[in-house]
C-alpha cells in the first residue's frame, strides 16, 4: 500500500532535530486543521514514476527488433526436411510477430499511463495545489498498478522477443549453439528480476 504523502503534523514535525536541513517544508490547511506537507516525499513519489524512462526505451528497442528481423512468411515445400525447416522458422516468426506487438503494446500503454501522471502530479505542485495533488496521486493508485503489470509484462515480452529474433536473423546451427548462453542470460536475469520485486514485497509492503 502506498503511504499518504503527508502523515505528520506540523507539531510532531516541529520535534524532528534538524527537520528543516533535510526537507523542505510546507503548511497546508484543510478542513480547518493545519498539516505539514512533505516536498521532499512528494518528489520522492513522483521520482518511483521512473518506469517511463525503462518502458520508452523497450518500446524503442522492440520496434528497432521488429525492423531488422525477418518476418515475411515462406512457402514450405510440401515433403522433406527443407520443407519442415521453413514450418518452424513461418512459426518462429509469427511467435515473434505476437510477442513483439505485446511487448510494443505494453510499453507504449505503460509510458504514456506513468508520464500523464508525473505531468499532472508536477503541474498540480507547480502551481501550488498541494492538496489537489495529494488526490490525484491517491486516485490514481489503480492505474499505478496497471502501469506496474505492463511494465513486467513488457519486461518478459522483449526478452522472448529478442530471443526469438537472434534466431531468425542467424542461421545454420550455430544459431542454437549461441543461442544457449543467451537462454541462461535471459532466464538469470528475469529470475533475479522478480527476486528484487519479491525482496520488496516482503520488506516493504508486507
Amino acid at each position: 500500500m502506498l503511504m499518504t504523502p503527508f502523515a505528520a503534523t506540523a507539531r510532531t514535525v516541529s520535534s524532528m532535530p534538524h527537520a528543516a536541513t533535510h526537507v523542505a517544508l510546507l503548511t497546508m490547511r484543510g478542513g480547518g486543521d493545519s498539516v505539514v506537507f512533505d516536498v521532499g516525499l512528494a518528489k520522492t513519489r513522483l521520482d518511483g514514476l521512473a518506469y517511463t524512462t525503462v518502458t520508452a526505451l523497450l518500446l524503442n528497442a522492440a520496434i528497432r527488433l521488429y525492423s531488422m528481423t525477418p518476418t515475411k512468411l515462406e512457402n514450405a515445400p510440401p515433403h522433406g526436411e527443407d520443407g519442415k525447416a521453413v514450418k518452424f522458422n513461418n512459426n518462429l516468426k509469427i511467435l515473434f510477430l505476437i510477442m513483439n506487438s505485446i511487448s510494443i503494446a505494453l510499453s507504449f500503454y505503460a509510458t504514456t499511463i506513468f508520464s500523464l501522471m508525473s505531468i499532472y502530479s508536477k503541474t498540480a505542485l507547480g502551481m501550488g495545489l498541494q492538496n489537489q495533488y495529494v488526490a490525484f496521486f491517491d486516485a490514481c493508485a489503480p492505474y499505478r498498478k496497471y502501469g506496474f503489470r505492463t511494465f513486467l509484462g513488457t519486461v518478459l515480452s522483449w526478452q522472448l522477443s529478442w530471443l526469438l529474433s537472434f534466431v531468425l536473423t542467424n542461421e545454420g546451427k550455430k544459431r542454437w549453439w549461441i543461442s544457449v548462453p543467451l537462454v541462461l542470460y535471459a532466464v538469470i536475469g528475469v529470475s533475479h528480476f522478480f527476486s528484487i520485486i519479491g525482496l520488496a514485497k516482503s520488506t516493504l509492503y508486507s
